[in-house]
């Protein structure tokens, strides 16, 4: 089974040859690589053609923008499954495409598989990283309204949903693929299946990972699109959006009450004898400490 991954990019040169690594170093390797570029003013295309024989199709031109991009690599591919891998996202190990291929072959009839995401921060704001775990299928609907679904590059799209469902909107800059996964909710017969598996590393500081402005236009899809504006769906979304203004306030009152439980417990240390009885717990703690691992020790012996 060919499997088409898609890389779409513009002036990337700090990350694409680490996306392309991920993808020639599977151990999978009917892989159809195409590289779509923006007409990159950087070191992008030279990168790139370092690695010309193990990328099937590159193109280079001016497009409209990401999504563009996108339905021009869809347009391009022949392979049975269709995945999506940012030029500074790259595959999670070695193994992802062979194991998701696996993963189909036992079941055939999925038209969508996806799994979850690692997530790198912005170094210039943290170094954290952690595994997001995506909805179940059945929590589709729910997540939808939150927009908290799963990360593009997690999904393996069977490339006869393109034919199905269309491409990608190109009115919206960075939500469209949010836009595109409502669709699967006006196709109930759709085949949509989860794969517990780590799939690709995203790294948050790139054009998606501002949050406010990807939920902003999230928002503006949901009172555009029919599906949403619907009685149903717009009871749904104020009870969602209910729920989560208490679960806010709930969190803003535990910050708040921690916060001040700090206040008075640095305001106490300016009390000289607040600070004599709480060197006076240690040590009795200390003590304690010591005398019970000195009890343990006579037990063993």
């Amino acid at each position: 089974m060919k499997v088409s991954v898609i890389t779409v990019c513009k002036n990337s040169e700090a990350y694409i040859e680490r996306a392309i690594k991920s993808v020639i170093s599977q151990t999978y390797k009917d892989i159809e690589y195409i590289i779509i570029d923006g007409d990159s003013q950087d070191k992008t295309k030279n990168i790139i053609k370092k690695y010309a024989n193990h990328i099937t199709c590159f193109i280079s031109e001016p497009d409209s923008g990401i999504y563009n991009a996108m339905n021009k690599g869809i347009k391009i591919a022949t392979g049975s499954y269709i995945q999506f891998l940012n030029s500074d996202d790259y595959f999670y190990d070695d193994n992802v495409v062979r194991d998701v291929v696996e993963f189909i072959e036992h079941n055939p009839d999925s038209d969508i598989v996806y799994g979850d995401a690692h997530i790198r921060s912005n170094p210039k704001i943290s170094k954290n990283s952690f595994i997001v775990k995506s909805p179940l299928p059945e929590e589709i609907s729910d997540a939808l309204i939150y927009g908290v679904l799963f990360l593009q590059g997690s999904i393996f799209f069977k490339s006869s949903i393109f034919l199905k469902l269309g491409y990608f909107s190109e009115k919206y800059k960075i939500s469209s693929d949010y836009e595109y996964y409502s669709r699967f909710l006006n196709y109930p017969d759709l085949i949509i299946r989860y794969y517990s598996r780590n799939i690709f590393s995203y790294y948050a500081g790139g054009i998606s990972g501002n949050v406010s402005v990807t939920l902003q236009e999230m928002f503006q899809i949901q009172n555009e699109i029919d599906l949403f504006r619907s009685n149903y769906w717009q009871n749904r979304r104020i009870l969602k959006f209910q729920s989560t203004i208490v679960e806010l306030n709930r969190s803003l009152y535990n910050a708040l009450e921690a916060s001040e439980k700090q206040r008075r417990f640095i305001q106490n240390l300016k009390n000289p004898l607040f600070v004599l009885k709480m060197i006076a717990k240690y040590l009795q703690l200390k003590v304690l400490r010591e005398k019970s691992v000195s009890i343990l020790d006579d037990l063993k012996l």
